[in-house]
């Protein structure tokens, strides 16, 4: 596959946007920053748009110079950050109630919405705006029956496959979960990790787990209920977990992971892959950009990508797929109704396509989905058209890092899936009890 080669900017990750809501979480109150609000109404209007997504950078000055010379008394003003200074500069303004009137929330936006410190952008983008965009990156940023963050740009999980070392062994990328395991033995035997994945931070392989409980419930909403952790009956150590828990051990027992896979780095994982020591990696759509910058250039007709496989031949192949960059609106601002109207000028059909093109970035709504040039993004991309996006971003007040702490303890064999899944539960019911 040949694709040409993205900005050399930096992209969000899923480890990367994961360290900045910790950081928000924990970040202490420093110096706060505004917005700039010049007041709403008839005159003038200063929109603060804020955001760590530099990729963009180019883009969103030309939607604000443009939108400007249709508004001439509306000024938008993004402000970008570092990765390391996003989360705590968000959080000291959200302490001070200065923050901008358009920002990314990274993953605090159940924490916002239940803080009444974002608008519902159901009812101010309206049903039929937000009835465009893929189910999954809609239904992260509800909370009871609002929505309040919307997605801009998504990402999705599959297994790249190098189609070279796969022919040798005389194998074709695996349909289910048994598949994989069953070929395991084959890849080790010639010198070979199966599949690499990142296991530190251990985020990824919550993002490898959950969606095999979307896969073995067939519906997407499980999950979702489990991360707000509020309806009767809902807890992490039900059967769907545990049997997710359990393929998991399967595949450690298979020996499906390098034998250091809760050492391993994202560079390590996606250089054992590249090198060729691996057949396969788990990863996610943020991967190819890079890919073609950082790859040996005779790889780069070496490798393929396909589904994330699933509990049973002919399933759903339910993948992990939400966006990791998000729109919100503060309750705080004065001009409301200029940053709805913002965001839905920055959503024009034509305009949102070309700036995820430029950016080869995985867009979130169905219609610029048509319209993806990469080849790589497309591919990943029209599995959300076949429907099969499933949640693996927790919002969930202590979910993440107890999900996290759950898998990491069925690979190492300090846990059994049961046992795991019924730590996950209680480390949940304390966090929210603090």
């Amino acid at each position: 596959m040949h694709e040409t080669s993205a900005p050399s900017r930096t992209r969000l990750s899923r480890r990367n946007l994961l360290a900045l809501g910790a950081a928000a979480s924990a970040a202490p109150v420093l110096a706060a920053c505004g917005s700039d609000d010049s007041g709403g109404g008839g005159g003038n209007v200063t929109l603060g748009l804020w955001t760590w997504a530099s990729e963009f950078e180019d883009a969103f000055a030309t939607a604000a110079d443009e939108y400007h010379q249709l508004h001439p008394n509306v000024t938008v003003k993004p402000r970008y950050w570092s990765f390391a200074n996003y989360a705590p500069s968000l959080q000291a303004a959200l302490a001070a109630k200065e923050e901008g009137d358009i920002f990314m929330p990274l993953v605090s936006t159940l924490a916002l919405a239940q803080a009444e410190r974002t608008i519902d952008l159901r009812k101010a983008l309206g049903a039929d705006f937000l009835d465009g965009f893929f189910p999954s990156t809609n239904e992260e940023n509800v909370y009871q029956d609002g929505q309040y963050a919307v997605g801009w740009a998504a990402q999705t999980f599959g297994l790249f496959h190098n189609t070279t070392l796969m022919a040798q062994l005389g194998l074709t990328p695996p349909e289910t979960w048994d598949d994989l395991a069953a070929m395991a033995p084959k890849i080790n035997a010639a010198g070979l990790v199966p599949m690499s994945i990142q296991g530190n931070p251990s985020n990824q392989l919550s993002d490898f787990m959950l969606p095999i409980i979307t896969q073995i419930t067939d519906d997407p909403q499980v999950v979702l209920d489990l991360d707000t952790h509020e309806k009767k009956g809902v807890s992490w150590d039900s059967e769907p977990v545990v049997q997710a828990l359990t393929i998991v051990k399967q595949l450690t027992d298979a020996g499906v992971f390098s034998s250091g896979v809760l050492a391993t780095d994202s560079d390590t994982a996606n250089s054992t892959f590249t090198s060729g020591k691996a057949a396969m990696l788990f990863t996610g759509s943020f991967f190819p950009p890079s890919l073609q910058t950082t790859a040996p250039p005779e790889f780069l007709t070496q490798y393929g990508i396909a589904k994330t496989p699933t509990v049973k031949p002919g399933g759903k192949h339910w993948c992990a797929n939400q966006a990791g960059y998000t729109w919100a609106v503060s309750s705080g601002s004065k001009n409301q109704d200029a940053a709805v109207d913002f965001l839905k000028y920055l959503y024009d059909p034509a305009r949102y396509l070309k700036m995820m093109n430029d950016t080869f970035s995985m867009p979130s709504t169905e219609a610029a989905a048509d319209g993806v040039s990469s080849s790589d993004i497309k591919t990943m991309t029209s599995w959300l058209l076949d429907g099969e996006g499933a949640p693996h971003i927790m919002f969930g007040k202590g979910t993440l890092d107890s999900v996290t702490n759950g898998v990491v303890s069925v690979v190492n064999g300090s846990a059994t899936p049961a046992q795991a899944a019924k730590a996950i539960e209680a480390a949940v019911v304390q966090a929210r009890k603090i």
